[in-house]
């Protein structure tokens, strides 16, 4: 059945990897990796996100059924297949969620020092450090990013380790963060609703309008004023 699929649909990841479970499911290691294999030869070189899918499931499976060192030699291959980059990131995400912190702390290490120049790869470090609960640590790589990084993605990582201290620090280090960001960037709307849109989740719905009658006095254009009061509206009909 799943080769009359693979027939019509060659560069679909999701089918190729059901096969690869199918195979598991059979406790047959080998042949999943094998049927891996023939994913990555057959899938169109064009279709990078299901190549990049299937080197995921790859990986998943070295890391759960393999060694250490076949877990190094896949990342190896597929670095050297697909962008470097995400497949670190994606590595970092795997061992996260398997609960392997030092071995995401060691990919991390490994990815920053390729990719230093990436505010994707450092808000993601930053990310893990708080998720870890070492706040310091995620203030220190921020620093840390800030003098690796050009000017012009500052205001991304800021941006993100702002969110971050909402979901897995402290909502009042997430909110001297967004004031000073905002003391820098004061007519940024879109940095002004992601404050907005943290504290509503966060249930802060006074805190939430006092930003709302804020934003409201700054010198906006026509057009960004009628996007915030339209907002406004939204957030009263659900919450005031």
């Amino acid at each position: 059945d799943f080769e009359r699929e693979l027939l019509s649909a060659p560069n679909d990841s999701k089918l190729w990897i059901q096969f690869m479970a199918f195979r598991l499911s059979l406790a047959d290691v080998g042949a999943a990796r094998k049927v891996a294999d023939r994913a990555l030869k057959t899938i169109n070189f064009r279709e990078e996100d299901e190549k990049l899918n299937v080197w995921v499931a790859l990986l998943n499976l070295e890391h759960k059924f393999g060694s250490k060192k076949s877990v190094t030699d896949t990342i190896c291959r597929a670095c050297g297949a697909a962008h470097p980059k995400r497949i670190y990131l994606r590595v970092t995400e795997m061992y996260e969620t398997n609960g392997d912190s030092e071995s995401a702390k060691e990919a991390y290490t490994v990815a920053i020092k390729k990719f230093k120049t990436s505010k994707k790869v450092w808000s993601a470090f930053i990310r893990f450090k708080l998720r870890s609960g070492d706040d310091e640590g995620a203030r220190k790589s921020l620093q840390r990013s800030l003098k690796s990084l050009s000017k012009h993605k500052h205001i991304f990582v800021i941006n993100r380790f702002a969110q971050d201290e909402y979901l897995y620090g402290s909502l009042e280090r997430g909110r001297t963060v967004f004031e000073g960001l905002l003391a820098s960037y004061p007519r940024r709307v879109d940095l002004w609703n992601v404050y907005i849109d943290k504290e509503t989740k966060a249930q802060e719905f006074e805190f939430a309008r006092q930003l709302f009658e804020r934003l409201t006095t700054l010198q906006l254009s026509s057009k960004a004023v009628k996007g915030v009061f339209k907002k406004w509206l939204a957030f009263e009909a659900s919450h005031g």
